[in-house]
């Protein structure tokens, strides 16, 4: 189209775009031309713009006036509408979105891109598009990731009375023969902080431990089920730990479950309980029964302080996977302090940055970078705590598919599992397990499982 013609004005010839021709015919009259052959603004007023054209905000309209000095350009069609991008400009540090920054907009249907990604498809908003997601090249400000909500396969008794609980407990075990019936009723539907309610009113009501009852009347894989169930979660774990390293050899892989998968609450209470139990820090047992990158990993989560923050900021995230390219695939030997400081202190959400970042540069999962850097019980630690990062319940899934899997089955394994899980995620791990093996869960351990054994860990499994 051509531009709009207004009185006391000349007319100028359009150019093929539709804009006036480059060099008009005669100056505005009072108005001397600027150097790019257009004409200049008034300076004694600044009045609105005379229409409104798509993509720019709505005037009145005003005869016989051009935009204000400085203000918007000559309106174009819509196609000819100039781009803007799609975050402001970055600034030095770490950038945050700007009041200025145009506003996004979520189509239905349409997911927003992963933390620190944005679509390569047109700018302004979210836009469905089949290109893929590349790498952001500009900051943003850090989001909380969202996580699939914990599935407890166990749920609080409502109503719930742990004296009338005891009474029945001490029902079950008094006189000849064991009420096992009645204990699974019991013990198996409760969570931890009811069954802990329970053992001191047996203890106050009975003047007896329940532990060493229970001990007296079971035997076998049903009674370690019973005791690991009337025992305070911190003091069972514990005791994990303890047989883990004081034991004939030393059970890695059950270090490395405990404290590669527990929260920092979680650690500080293993290691008061640990204390309690046998006098000395459990810190002081792995340093004498473990070496090397291990015994360095172990001590380091130990401490129970990995960064709890959810917040991920891609910056740091990019800046920790170069240091570990850097640290590993990069040079001629390994920098395990590197690895160690990285994956023992950072958040879980960091974590998941990290590799994500770590795979978009380097064309390779840190994973692989691991085993191609360590070996033996270095390696399992590291690969627990990326499994444990990436997805818990699929780390816990894969632990109990070692349990049952094969000839025989590791009872401690399975039981320390899904006691410790039951009332936390055990439902997401059953879950994860279907998904990575095509099988249940129930019926995998029903398989392997028998008597009141199998009725326990059938009713924690719900």
């Amino acid at each position: 189209m051509s531009y709009p013609n207004y009185p006391n004005y000349p007319s100028y010839p359009a150019s093929a775009d539709g804009y006036p021709a480059a060099q008009p015919q005669q100056p505005y009259p009072g108005y001397p031309p600027q150097s790019s052959g257009y004409p200049g603004y008034p300076t004694d007023q600044t009045p609105p713009y005379p229409v409104s054209q798509p993509g720019y905000p709505s005037y009145p309209p005003a005869n016989n006036q051009y935009p204000p000095a400085g203000g918007l350009p000559y309106p174009v069609q819509p196609q000819q509408q100039q781009q803007q991008p799609y975050y402001p400009a970055p600034s030095p540090a770490y950038p945050q979105y700007s009041a200025s920054a145009p506003q996004q907009v979520a189509y239905p249907g349409v997911l927003p891109p992963p933390i620190g990604l944005q679509p390569a498809s047109a700018p302004g908003g979210i836009y469905p598009s089949s290109a893929p997601f590349a790498p952001s090249t500009v900051g943003y400000q850090p989001q909380q990731q969202q996580m699939e909500p914990n599935i407890p396969t166990v749920h609080p008794a409502s109503p719930f009375d742990a004296r009338s609980d005891a009474d029945v407990l001490h029902r079950a075990m008094k006189g000849l023969g064991t009420d096992e019936k009645a204990l699974i009723t019991i013990l198996c539907h409760r969570t931890s902080s009811q069954r802990a309610a329970i053992n001191l009113a047996y203890k106050s009501g009975y003047g007896k431990d329940l532990e060493s009852k229970l001990r007296s009347e079971l035997s076998g894989a049903f009674e370690k089920v019973m005791v690991a169930l009337c025992l305070p979660v911190a003091e069972y774990m514990a005791r994990e730990m303890y047989v883990a390293i004081s034991g004939i050899g030393t059970s890695e892989g059950t270090l490395v479950e405990i404290l590669c998968s527990g929260t920092n609450q979680e650690i500080r209470d293993i290691n008061a309980a640990y204390v309690r139990l046998y006098g000395h820090p459990m810190e002081k047992d792995i340093k004498g029964d473990t070496s090397g990158v291990f015994k360095m990993l172990l001590v380091s989560l130990a401490q129970g302080q990995r960064d709890e923050n959810q917040m991920v900021d891609v910056a740091k995230a990019k800046a920790d996977a170069q240091r570990l390219f850097q640290a590993g695939a990069a040079k001629l030997g390994t920098d395990e302090s590197a690895f160690n400081s990285i994956l023992a202190t950072r958040s879980w959400a960091h974590l998941r940055q990290v590799m994500a970042e770590y795979q978009t540069m380097h064309g390779h999962t840190l994973e692989r970078a691991v085993v191609s850097e360590f070996s033996a019980n270095a390696e399992k630690g590291l690969l627990g705590i990326l499994q444990c990062a990436a997805n818990r319940p699929g780390y816990f899934a894969q632990r109990l598919h070692n349990a049952v899997k094969g000839m025989g089955t590791k009872d401690q394994n399975l039981i320390r599992i899904i006691v410790s899980r039951c009332d936390i995620d055990l439902g997401n791990i059953k879950r994860e397990y279907e998904k990575k093996f095509n099988r249940s869960l129930l019926a995998d351990v029903s398989g392997d499982t028998s008597g009141d054994y199998k009725k326990a860990l059938l009713a924690l499994l719900g």
